[in-house]
């Protein structure tokens, strides 16, 4: 089974939303995540995800995900720019 950090990017691969980068904001449990991007999905309504319709990525963005940890509320605009940061930092390793 896959672990699944608040923080940590993910790519859904399965529904409507096939291809969309997100950022993990909650686990519920085991197989179930909430995920924002800050743009269609809000960190106010964040999407529910089943972790077998997300492909998870090893990048976690410790700034959001220490900011999770310590109850902090998060802006949408906040999830953009990590996200953001995270797909550069991939594309420059890539």
């Amino acid at each position: 089974m896959v672990t699944v950090k608040p923080g940590q990017w993910v790519t859904s691969t399965a529904g409507r939303d096939q291809g969309t980068h997100y950022l993990v904001i909650a686990v519920e449990n085991e197989r179930t995540l909430y995920v924002a991007d800050g743009l269609r999905r809000s960190v106010a309504s964040p999407k529910r995800k089943n972790v077998r319709h997300v492909w998870v990525h090893d990048a976690v963005h410790e700034g959001l995900a220490s900011q999770l940890r310590a109850g902090k509320k998060l802006q949408d605009s906040d999830v953009r720019t990590a996200l953001m940061e995270l797909m550069r930092k991939e594309e420059e390793v890539g």
